[in-house]
């Protein structure tokens, strides 16, 4: 770091400095010395902070154009050409929007053709290139990529303005229109089968296609969603944060270019660092430390900023804010009553985020309901809640105004944080046109390992492909990876179509479930041999020792499953429709009684990661295959056999209506939409699109069923449909 930069820099965080002729004099110099462009880029994004006391302001907008930062130009005090530079980068969806001139870069390139891969800032605005391109009116239907619901929450909202040109999709149930935009996670790439023609797609976060483990599931999902919509379309954009690079082949391959903007920034980020003295492997024992230095960071801070925690789990989440509670440093107001009476009405009046909301304190992780979640980030942009501690599934491309960032836990789960990770946590500090500077503090080490080189296993078919990866690659698997699927081929358990059936699903697991059927086939039999969406006793609890014993549920469901009795009276609970503040107070109930340290939040957690993690995602697909295993195991044997489809779209769906569970997406919770189902008539109940459109015919009636808080709910997601 030059001895100029820092020197400009402590200059501009010190308030009595105002020497601005000598000043801008030096940056000026350092300009035109064309060795440290990015430093001098950050220091006049800090310089803008300061910008009205500066009495030749002019040169700033100057340098600003010099360094293609045309968003930040004062068109007011511009100079002609600045005034002409900047409408030649004038965005296709808003004449009062610009981008930066690697934006624009990236943003012409591909409507000249051109597949790009772009590795980017945090804070750089990949996303605006995605609108422009919607904006632009070149393509009928477009599919976007993203890792989370949240984002696709978020994605939605930005892209209803189009509404007029585009059909915007969000989930797999929904009827394609005559010019589309498809926004999905990869398993819902996989799941759509209506897509017909494909003209350009996107991937978010695109890093996420290098695998982090040897059996990374949805890695191994995103490489196939990869390969589906590059089979139908050659055309496509994939945008994440900072990288080295792409493993060794892959642009030829692709035929695309990978774009490296990584200096270019477009707010500027402090960065603080608290080294910490205890040593110990237990988190309890560091978190007496890093307490202590944040709650001192956040007295500093006071709630006049907006302050994101980033912890490693959900768990971590919820504690920490309740110990932030019961040090007394935030006083209770009424901006968030009606949520905090909601939330207790709802699911438990002793949970931390009841209390926490109405003291401007929330958390957020991928667990919560899907509209909760989404509100609390509404609320901390509209500054209704002014500190949010959150897993790493806020990080991954969800933008909030947050300008600090406290890196509380330094891992992921139990993975060190990498400088990957750090860079991509960091930057979320700061953001365009709310906070030209950011900051960061961060308890314990900065990261060194250096920034990776990004592998696309469906591409390469290297070591980092696992078996089921290459599997589904049929035909097009390298002679050098043949040996490693031919034992699928070889085997006469089951069909080679079953297991590419079943993507996602580990095909080693269906073959040793498949062989255990066999071998037990007539004392299993009875037990297997049914159909509609009501197992008797014996059968669920068989199918809850098989689910147990062969898929490994245990691990999906973040601990919330240790037993497959427990799992067989959870899945009671759900056949009986038991509501959520019954479940947790049986959850905690049962726990506590041997465990005094167990709380209401522990409970909680539990039973939204079960309804999530299991009951709405994993097993329905694992029962589909279930399905299909004991119906060719017991045709070949001449039994009689079952078919669990009908149960299976039941249980995902909680035994409520379809569209229940799919408002939720929209923004309306199970609580909220179940009142309303029962209140109104529709077309068809379990058909989205008959939902959406039926809502949109009663957006004007008075919903007098609803109290005024779960209006809102409802008003605002009319406000996207």
């Amino acid at each position: 770091m030059s001895e100029w930069y820092k020197e400009s820099k402590d200059k501009l965080h010190d308030h009595s400095f105002n020497d601005w002729d000598n000043f801008m004099s030096s940056l000026i110099n350092e300009f035109n010395n064309h060795t440290n462009e990015s430093l001098v880029q950050d220091i006049v994004i800090r310089a803008l902070e300061r910008k009205k006391e500066i009495p030749n302001a002019f040169i700033l907008d100057h340098l600003l154009g010099e360094l293609g930062l045309f968003p930040y130009i004062d068109l007011e005090n511009s100079t002609t050409k600045d005034k002409i530079r900047q409408s030649l980068f004038t965005t296709p969806q808003d004449n009062a929007k610009t981008f930066h001139i690697r934006q624009a870069e990236a943003f012409h390139r591909i409507m000249n053709g051109e597949n790009i891969v772009l590795s980017a800032p945090t804070s750089f605005g990949k996303s605006l290139i995605i609108e422009a391109l919607i904006a632009s009116n070149e393509f009928n239907n477009i599919v976007i990529v993203v890792p989370t619901i949240a984002l696709i929450d978020e994605l939605k909202k930005k892209l209803f303005k189009y509404n007029e040109h585009y059909k915007v999709i969000t989930q797999v149930t929904q009827q394609s229109g005559d010019r589309n935009i498809f926004i999905f996670t990869q398993e819902r790439v996989l799941e759509y089968k209506q897509f017909s023609s494909i003209d350009f797609f996107i991937i978010d976060e695109f890093y996420k296609l290098a695998p982090t483990s040897k059996n990374d599931e949805r890695c191994d999902r995103l490489n196939l969603a990869f390969r589906t919509l590059h089979r139908k379309c050659q055309r496509f954009y994939m945008l994440g944060p900072k990288i080295n690079g792409l493993v060794s082949g892959i642009t030829e391959e692709l035929r695309c270019t990978f774009l490296q903007f990584d200096s270019y920034a477009t707010v500027a980020t402090n960065e603080f660092f608290y080294p910490l003295k205890i040593k110990s492997r237990k988190d309890a024992d560091i978190d007496v430390e890093r307490d202590e230095k944040l709650f001192k960071i956040l007295k500093d801070i006071g709630r006049d900023e907006q302050t994101v925690i980033y912890c490693k789990s959900p768990k971590r989440a919820s504690s920490l804010m309740t110990r932030i509670l019961n040090t007394g440093l935030l006083t209770s107001d009424d901006t968030n009553n009606d949520l905090s009476e909601w939330l207790s009405d709802s699911f438990h009046r002793d949970w931390s985020l009841a209390v926490g909301v109405k003291h401007g304190i929330a958390y957020h992780h991928a667990q919560l309901p899907r509209a909760v979640g989404a509100l609390i980030v509404d609320l901390f942009n509209d500054s209704k809640i002014n500190i949010l501690i959150c897993t790493s599934t806020l990080i991954e491309g969800v933008n909030t105004n947050a300008k600090n960032i406290v890196i509380y836990d330094n891992c992921i789960a139990r993975k060190k944080l990498d400088m990957f990770t750090f860079n991509n946590i960091s930057g979320r500090s700061g953001r365009m046109f709310e906070h030209f500077i950011g900051n960061v503090f961060i308890f314990g080490e900065r990261p060194q390992i250096e920034l990776p080189y990004i592998d696309i296993p469906v591409v390469t078919q290297s070591t980092n492909a696992s078996e089921s990866l290459l599997l589904h690659l049929g035909e097009d698997v390298k002679d050098e990876n043949q040996n490693k699927v031919q034992k699928f081929y070889d085997q006469d358990i089951l069909p080679i179509q079953l297991l590419l059936k079943h993507q996602g699903i580990d095909p080693n697991r269906l073959l040793r479930f498949a062989e255990n059927l066999i071998e037990n086939c007539g004392t299993w039999n009875s037990k297997m041999v049914w159909d509609g969406i009501h197992p008797n006793a014996k059968q669920l609890h068989h199918l809850s020792v098989i689910l147990f014993k062969y898929f490994n549920v245990s691990s999906m469901g973040g601990g919330t499953v240790r037993s497959n009795a427990q799992l067989n009276r959870k899945l009671i609970n759900i056949i009986n429709k038991v509501d959520d503040k019954a479940l947790i107070n049986q959850e905690f109930i049962f726990w506590h009684q041997d465990n005094e340290s167990y709380t209401i939040d522990d409970a909680v957690q539990s039973v939204f990661s079960f309804k999530k993690n299991l009951v709405n995602y994993n097993l329905p697909k694992i029962i589909y295959a279930i399905s299909d295993i004991q119906e060719i195991i017991f045709k070949r044997f001449e039994y009689s056999y079952g078919n669990y489809m009908r149960f299976t779209t039941s249980l995902e769906n909680f035994y409520l209506p379809a569209a229940i569970n799919s408002l939720e997406e929209f923004g309306i919770p199970n609580q909220v939409a179940k009142k309303i189902i029962e209140h109104t008539t529709f077309e068809d109940i379990d058909n989205i699109d008959s939902v959406l459109d039926g809502l949109s015919k009663i957006r004007n009636t008075s919903f007098s069923y609803l109290t005024d808080f779960e209006k809102t709910f409802v008003i605002k997601a009319l406000s996207y449909m």
